[in-house]
């Protein structure tokens, strides 16, 4: 009942947050007057394949329509993956030349702690409150608060997900396991993973599962616990200073429970596998990742096999939090010209309608950052025929809008000493709190660099 209602706390206080004013230093105000032309945006993204071909047909539509009747044009420039086109951002703030930051970008959740303090981002929270319009309540809570900072809308939420366990039917039944019960716990998962792995003398020919555990899947499984990565409610309070893994049990309970499956001989850690290939090779009985894979995966699969998706096993049958939140926000650049501004805040509302996220959804398998799209009598139909990408929103809707990635500006330094620590101790190279001990350590070394370098204190 506690957790229901700090829960609960959390979003009436976000909710409050949005109604009012930020308090965070605004983009540059000196904007050129509003003009009455045609306005032409760039939108920065880093959606490639088939989801850059959904980017160009959403921003087509918007080009037809709304664009249309107010003179906008957006045009899509694809720079890569999250990683490029964060380096091309840096690059043109650290340059401080107005004329080439894009009007709209696209951030992944893992670098809003770093887009935040870029003084050209124009906060969401200022948009929203000068646009009453803007109905704040239709938006998934879960997605809001993982783009908030401090109570307060950072960044636009648009391309959202959440893990999934993705596993195939066809080895299940082989296994006589059956496919409409996927694992519910990790130590169910090892139980599992040990049936499906198969052996040709030494070599394994086929795993279970396969993951080495780092930040993106950590964020869930310490979440879904109810604890913190680090502090001040993983940065999103304030700024986070350390890490708590390592002091409020949860890491720990872990890794206990992880041993045990490793241990196991059904999963495949410590190779730089590709799971995804492997899995639809029909080599790989079960592993995770984003929801936005489901659409790619099935591609992938074709007929060979039937695929199952499942919540992500938790660590603890007890475990109540849920999965984190991930994906992507948008946000608009003070280029000075207020007219571009205000143009790219109509992109922006365009991007989550109903209808819109419809489209995004059924293009990419990110789930709706809109609860109307699934009152859409074509939404409805949709869930009917592909009853696969209902797992990750009923998933969303059984978690916590507490339990986020961290906001961190050093996600890499963590995963890293996450997944090295994790082998140390499954390899028997060093015992439990010793691991932890060593992952936090690193950890923080990389968090106090960071903050020092950038005098946050």
């Amino acid at each position: 009942m506690k957790k229901q209602m700090k829960t609960i706390l959390t979003l009436v206080v976000l909710a409050t947050a949005l109604a009012g004013c930020s308090s965070e230093p605004a983009a540059n105000t000196s904007a050129k007057p509003k003009s009455t032309g045609p306005v032409s945006l760039t939108f920065w993204h880093a959606m490639g394949g088939s989801n850059e071909e959904v980017v160009k047909k959403m921003v087509q539509n918007f080009n037809e329509t709304v664009g249309k009747e107010k003179g906008i044009t957006i045009t899509p420039v694809f720079q890569g993956s999250y990683a490029d086109l964060l380096k091309k951002v840096k690059a043109a703030v650290q340059a401080k030349n107005e004329k080439d930051y894009p009007d709209i970008v696209q951030i992944p959740a893992s670098d809003t702690s770093y887009i935040k303090d870029v003084p050209a981002i124009i906060w969401a929270q200022d948009l929203l409150t000068k646009d009453p319009s803007f109905k704040v309540t239709d938006i998934e809570p879960n997605t809001l608060a993982g783009f908030s900072f401090k109570g307060k809308q950072v960044g636009i939420p648009f391309a959202n997900s959440t893990i999934l366990l993705y596993y195939n039917k066809n080895l299940f039944k082989e296994a006589g396991l059956d496919p409409t019960k996927p694992p519910q716990t990790i130590d169910e998962l090892g139980k599992y993973a040990a049936k499906m792995t198969k052996k040709s003398g030494s070599q394994v020919t086929q795993w279970g599962f396969s993951v080495t555990p780092d930040q993106y899947q950590l964020s869930s499984w310490i979440g879904m616990q109810g604890a913190y990565i680090g502090n001040n409610k993983n940065g999103r309070a304030d700024y986070m200073t350390a890490v708590e893994f390592d002091t409020n049990g949860a890491m720990k309970r872990f890794l206990t429970e992880w041993k045990k499956v490793v241990d196991s001989g059904g999963i495949q850690t410590g190779t730089d596998v590709k799971a995804d290939e492997e899995f639809a090779a029909g080599k790989l009985a079960m592993f995770v990742t984003s929801t936005a894979a489901l659409k790619g995966t099935l591609a992938k699969v074709a007929d060979k096999f039937e695929v199952g998706t499942a919540f992500l096993p938790k660590v603890n049958e007890t475990d109540k939090g849920g999965v984190a939140v991930g994906g992507s926000a948008l946000y608009i650049m003070n280029r000075g010209d207020k007219a571009a501004s205000d143009a790219a805040w109509e992109f922006l509302k365009y991007g989550i309608t109903p209808e819109s996220q419809f489209v995004w959804h059924t293009g990419t398998g990110y789930f709706p950052v809109n609860t109307k799209t699934y009152d859409l009598p074509q939404m409805k139909e949709h869930l009917t025929k592909n009853p696969l990408f209902k797992t990750a929103i009923e998933q969303l809707h059984a978690s916590s809008p507490e339990t986020q990635e961290p906001m961190g500006p050093v996600s890499a330094e963590f995963s890293q000493a996450m997944r090295e620590e994790t082998l140390n101790y499954v390899q028997g190279k060093k015992n439990i709190d010793q691991a932890i001990t060593d992952m936090a350590t690193a950890s923080n070394k990389a968090l106090k660099d960071y903050n020092r370098a950038n005098n946050i204190k």
